[in-house]
């Protein structure tokens, strides 16, 4: 499994795991490889020298029987007296400190460096304590003394302190959040004069040394830089953060908090989906991503080593929700946050990637190089179209289409895929008219047809009727970008060979990863920040500017290296848009098509902006969920496809939105009826048991409620009573609880760091597992193959081991963790490589997946059954995952298992949770709006009563 994930090497007689990933295994894991016991003693710190002495070295030993004893390490085991013990994280941190810098040469050995080694055993010291989120791991002790009177801080973010003076001007000072007076650090800013520009620095007051490496100076020095907003400027300076401070050096996103007299909160609208400080965890719910979605968030090492430390702070601050990037992440199980920075990190190591941009720092395009403040930019959208306008561009998207060549195919379209090929084409051609204004002509669609119908493959055929279109017109044809979830790179390489004999695209390129080095211009620095010179009187980028601030080669002059050459094919995703909007914004696109498109649906976030931003003959918007927590998603992607159809948001919101969230029943119905009339040609959605006769039956199964066993009903009822005698009236121990029971409802031993057996009696411990122990023996007994979707990493893996050993088989997992694409040639297994061996199997298999990880784009009809092991709050994430068997090309009848821990003196949250998915699965109206789950729902799911004291109805 540890290969799997890219985390261990393959050897000709084993395996090669690192260090960090050995630390951190648990005592049952660490027992089945055969690893020595771990380490319990305690090690003690010696000084020698002063932190301003280039001979300053701490030395840790071992104590035993009272007495120092010198230690040997190797990786992460460490010999102590002739015997072999194994380091656990806290340990390795320490050790590995102490030994990196001993090997420093001494004129190394400079104040900045040695303060730093007494700040990273400080962080060994606070990690096995559990103050970083962690349990603690009372297997590591380290005796500091008389190093102990040393107050070491280590700054993980920089944030922002803004002061109203009293002619209305702001003041800006730097907070570092290390628990120190900021008064008293304000005082000492000067001090970082001391050190050369571009090196950490140090701040020190009493007893007291803040180390800042160089990320978080250049943060104090961007604020330094900016000391001051006049009065005139403050509403721009609310409205527009980022032409003020650079956001990636006083981050914005990262659910910073700020202190601001007079005036207010400054919330991130546009650089984030929502100011963490703020946010309710119910209405956020339907949209909040797990905890090992942060295993792919950072694409740097100091992205990760920033992500980390914001985690950190986050916790400090009793905050259980982050925003990260744009998405809103559950932080509250601190032991899968773990795991997943640990992933995170392993990942980015094995990439190799140098710099925050992937090229070396400084030269061409290195904003630190243009005079003046360096400021980010993005692109500004407009509103567009009359309604006039929109009539006259309706009835162009009517008109019929020729013949479409299906000969040439090699697999034939079945009766529904015609008709989206043909729906795509006409409107395709529709847009190269050029009759009238662009802001007239058919611009794009949204393609929203149910999970399973073939979206992809009936894409790609119509981009080939679009080429052949263009090229016939002007004898070349502009190139192609697709815009996807990383996870479906592979997806789309295979869907181009088994769709055409011969590529109509001249060539296909992956614009990630490795791919990024081909087209990227040597030294390039991030796309999006500009020096103050660059930007025109309005604050938009000169013309002439645009073209050498690109990062990437594009347009005639960069020759037969541009990215952008006729009928090509780019493949990227959205991440790289969003890094690379400028670049690709310049670009004159053909047709752009967004995949899996409700990741464009928050119109504030940057992502959206850059898909609004393209220029292109037309857009094409493909998701089988156009509705995913509200009508503005709908309006958003619309507003997207084809702007101005449905007014400005402010218009949509009053005369569509506003009307259809207060009605209900049938006249709820009838204004989604009117709105989706409105929108007419330029969306398609069909229901695939509409257009599949073919396709077999699905049936699901919910009477697989199994009594949960004893040690389970304890854990169970444990959670109970600590909410009633613990969190009575806590901020947020709703959702604590909530997290435990549906932690223990999969099995006792799932929450933190609790032990796991290692032997498959772990599988009797939990009814859930139970109940599915007996559907997989039918399956098996049927000699066909089955998925087991669940979320929790911890339990994934010791499922695997469980499974494995009571049905024979290495059972594999599809997680967060695995690779999605890889093309460096690796020999990494990637989600798709390891599915087709899943089904190239004879007879009966079975693999476990994560339901977020393959919850779009894959296809797995080599198994028609599905166990949920565990469920999502929405029901459309549920389905997403079961449709991975259910579409096109599935042979069998499909079972859907929904098994169950049933409580002997209550209902219980897995029952009280299917209750309430039913109840919203059977709420549908014709605009595709689902009914949110609201927190008097969830609440009442539990059976929590969140009265005053807090205490627990039922």
């Amino acid at each position: 499994m540890l290969a799997e994930q890219g985390l261990a090497a393959p050897l000709t007689n084993g395996y090669r795991v690192p260090e960090d990933e050995i630390a951190a295994l648990d005592g049952s894991d660490a027992e089945l490889l055969g690893l020595p016991p771990l380490f319990t003693g305690t090690f003690k710190g010696g000084l020698t020298g002063a932190t301003t002495s280039p001979r300053f070295r701490v030395r840790l030993e071992a104590v035993v029987d009272d007495h120092e004893v010198s230690v040997q390490r190797d990786g992460a085991t460490v010999h102590v007296l002739d015997e072999r013990y194994r380091l656990g994280p806290a340990a390795l941190m320490a050790l590995r400190a102490a030994d990196a810098h001993a090997a420093l040469p001494e004129r190394q050995r400079g104040r900045i460096r040695n303060v730093q080694l007494l700040a990273e055993l400080d962080a060994a010291r606070r990690l096995a304590a559990g103050e970083f989120g962690d349990a603690a791991d009372s297997s590591f002790h380290l005796d500091l003394a008389h190093l102990a009177e040393w107050n070491t801080v280590v700054p993980t973010k920089v944030g922002l302190t803004v002061e109203q003076t009293v002619d209305g001007s702001l003041e800006l000072f730097p907070d570092l959040g290390t628990g120190t007076d900021p008064d008293v650090l304000r005082e000492r800013l000067q001090q970082l004069d001391a050190f050369p520009p571009g090196e950490g620095g140090v701040l020190h007051h009493d007893k007291t040394l803040v180390l800042l490496d160089p990320e978080r100076r250049a943060g104090v020095e961007e604020i330094r830089r900016t000391p001051r907003i006049p009065a005139y400027q403050v509403p721009d300076f609310m409205r527009a953060y980022g032409d003020f401070l650079d956001p990636d050096l006083v981050p914005l996103d990262g659910g910073f908090g700020i202190r601001v007299m007079g005036i207010g909160l400054i919330a991130p609208v546009s650089f984030a989906q929502a100011n963490e400080t703020g946010i309710d965890w119910f209405a956020a719910v339907q949209s909040l991503l797990p905890p090992q979605s942060l295993a792919t968030k950072a694409q740097t090492l100091p992205e990760h080593t920033a992500l980390a430390a914001t985690v950190e702070q986050a916790w400090q601050d009793g905050k259980a929700l982050l925003t990260v990037d744009q998405d809103v992440v559950d932080i509250g199980d601190r032991s899968r946050v773990a795991d997943a920075l640990r992933a995170s990190r392993e990942r980015l190591e094995a990439l190799g990637i140098p710099t925050d941009d992937g090229g070396p720092a400084g030269g061409e395009g290195d904003p630190a190089s243009s005079s003046g403040r360096t400021v980010t930019v993005g692109m500004h959208i407009a509103d567009a179209a009359d309604r006039a306008a929109r009539l006259r561009t309706q009835a162009d998207a009517a008109r019929p289409v020729g013949p479409v060549d299906y000969e040439s195919l090699r697999r034939a379209p079945f009766p529904h895929q015609r008709e989206g090929i043909e729906w795509m084409t006409g409107l395709m051609h529709a847009s190269l008219d050029a009759e009238y204004a662009d802001v007239d002509r058919v611009q794009g669609a949204l393609l929203a047809d149910d999970m399973g119908l073939g979206k992809t493959f009936m894409t790609l055929v119509a981009l080939r009727e679009m080429l052949l279109a263009e090229w016939n017109r002007a004898g070349e044809a502009r190139p192609v970008l697709a815009v996807m979830p990383v996870a479906l790179l592979e997806n789309w390489l295979a869907e181009i060979e088994e769709t055409f004999s011969s590529s109509p695209f001249e060539d296909v390129v992956v614009l990630q990863g490795d791919g990024l080095k081909d087209f990227r211009r040597r030294g390039a620095g991030p796309e999006t920040a500009v020096g103050e010179d660059d930007l025109d009187a309005r604050g938009m980028v000169l013309p002439e500017v645009l073209q050498t601030r690109t990062a990437l080669r594009i347009g005639a002059a960069a020759g037969p290296a541009r990215l952008d050459m006729p009928n090509r094919l780019v493949l990227t995703t959205y991440d790289t848009l969003r890094r690379y909007q400028i670049s690709l914004g310049q670009v004159d696109w053909g047709v752009v098509v967004f995949d899996e498109a409700q990741a464009t649906k928050n119109p504030d976030i940057l992502v959206t902006r850059a898909a609004k931003g393209l220029k292109a003959r037309f857009k094409l918007l493909a998701t089988g969920t156009p509705v995913e927590n509200s009508l503005r998603d709908f309006w958003c992607l619309m507003d997207t496809a084809q702007p101005g159809l449905l007014g400005t948001w402010a218009e949509f919101r009053e005369q569509r939105a506003a009307p259809i969230e207060a009605a209900s029943g049938e006249a709820k119905g009838q204004l989604g009826k009117d709105l989706r009339d409105a929108v007419g040609p330029f969306m398609l959605r069909r229901i695939k048991e509409d257009h599949l006769p073919d396709l077999p039956s699905k049936t699901i199964y919910r009477n697989n409620g199994v009594d949960m066993p004893p040690v389970q009903r304890e854990a169970y009822d444990g959670a109970l009573h600590r909410h009633r005698t613990l969190l009575r009236g806590t901020k947020g121990s709703a959702l604590t609880t909530i997290q435990a029971l549906a932690a223990v409802s999969l099995h006792p031993s799932a929450p933190g760091d609790t032990p796991m057996r290692s032997d498959d009696g772990g599988l009797l411990e939990s009814a859930r597992m139970i109940a599915a122990i007996a559907v997989l023996d039918r399956i098996r007994d049927l000699d066909e193959k089955v998925i087991v979707f669940a979320s929790n990493k911890k339990v994934q893996q010791r499922l695997s081991i469980w499974l494995g050993e009571r049905y024979g088989r290495f059972v594999p997992v599809v997680n967060g963790d695995t690779a999605a694409y890889v093309s460096d040639g690796s020999s990494q297994d990637t989600r798709r490589g390891i599915i087709k061996g899943f089904e190239a199997a004879d007879g009966f298999n079975l693999i476990i997946m994560s339901p977020l990880a393959v919850g779009v784009g894959l296809t797995v009809v080599g198994a028609n059954h599905a166990i949920h092991l565990e469920r999502h709050w929405n029901p459309a994430k549920e389905a997403q995952a079961t449709d991975r068997i259910y579409r096109i090309g599935q042979q069998r009848p499909v079972h859907v298992y929904l098994p169950m821990a049933l409580h002997p003196d209550r209902d219980s949250f897995d029952v009280n949770l299917d209750r309430l998915l039913q109840n919203k699965t059977n709420l549908k109206d014709a605009v595709l709006v689902p009914d949110i789950v609201s927190e008097a729902e969830m609440v009442s799911a539990l059976g929590l009563d969140l009265s005053a004291d807090g205490s627990v109805a039922r």
